[in-house]
């Protein structure tokens, strides 16, 4: 920690840093001087990342107060349409059996004992209303972790979603974060529809990491339902951590 303190204290970024090894050698770089400091703010004073902790916390950079630019129109989230059930019929009755049955895998639907296409039809019809009603965006399941984008994230983030969400924040060549994935999903099967639970790219989405003032990975941040980050753990928990977690910071 006091490696990290005096990396702060010199605008340095060690987001990438997971080990003592590697700080030693980030803080060594930056005493002789060969470590860019961290990009200033609008303001002009440097940007240092927040302390990691898992206690409530005032609004961060994560609320949708303070977005990524390109991202700024989809704050204007509307309210949840109403589920188009014709609709959904209608381009679901003009896809493959086999690309049915793949989008039922993508939801963790078992498709085995579903003889014809109307019954493929009609179970992928009630899981898109059921997650349609479910989150903000549509996009997220009840007893999944998706694996969301920044736009979805931004949205989820909008405004009054009923349930708390817990995000992941990753990267796919950390190993942690690949031993946490399906404990995010127990997490998610186990708290079902009184927690939203998705994950998220840091390298696909960089500017939502450093919204986030993601440290480390992996990181696990808990929003209110009105998108309010109350909470944050870095490093790999178990799933009975995160439930404990999520409810320690939201009272589910």
């Amino acid at each position: 920690r006091d490696i990290k303190d005096e990396l702060r204290e010199m605008g340095v970024s060690y987001a990438d840093c997971f080990d003592r090894e590697s700080l030693v050698s980030r803080l060594t770089e930056a005493r002789n001087g060969e470590t860019a400091t961290t990009k200033a703010t609008d303001s002009g004073s440097t940007e240092n990342p927040s302390k990691t902790t898992d206690t409530k916390k005032e609004p961060s950079s994560s609320t949708p107060n303070d977005i990524p630019e390109n991202e700024e129109a989809s704050t204007k989230t509307a309210p949840k349409k109403e589920f188009d059930r014709n609709a959904a019929f209608s381009e679901l009755r003009s896809l493959r059996v086999s690309e049915l049955r793949s989008r039922l895998a993508s939801r963790q639907i078992r498709w085995a004992n579903m003889i014809e296409k109307e019954d493929l039809v009609q179970a992928l019809v009630s899981a898109m209303e059921k997650s349609s009603q479910f989150s903000l965006s549509g996009a997220l399941t009840p007893g999944e972790a998706t694996d969301i984008t920044g736009d979805i994230l931004t949205a989820e983030l909008s405004g009054d979603a009923g349930t708390p969400l817990l995000l992941d924040v990753y990267a796919t060549w950390c190993g942690p974060c690949k031993m946490m994935a399906p404990q995010m999903n127990m997490a998610a099967q186990e708290m079902g529809e009184t927690c939203r639970v998705a994950k998220i790219d840091s390298d696909r989405n960089q500017e939502w990491a450093a919204k986030l003032r993601i440290e480390g990975l992996p990181t696990v941040i808990v929003f209110d339902q009105n998108g309010k980050e109350v909470g944050r753990r870095e490093g790999l928990l178990m799933k009975s951590n995160l439930v404990d977690f999520v409810k320690r910071n939201t009272g589910i």
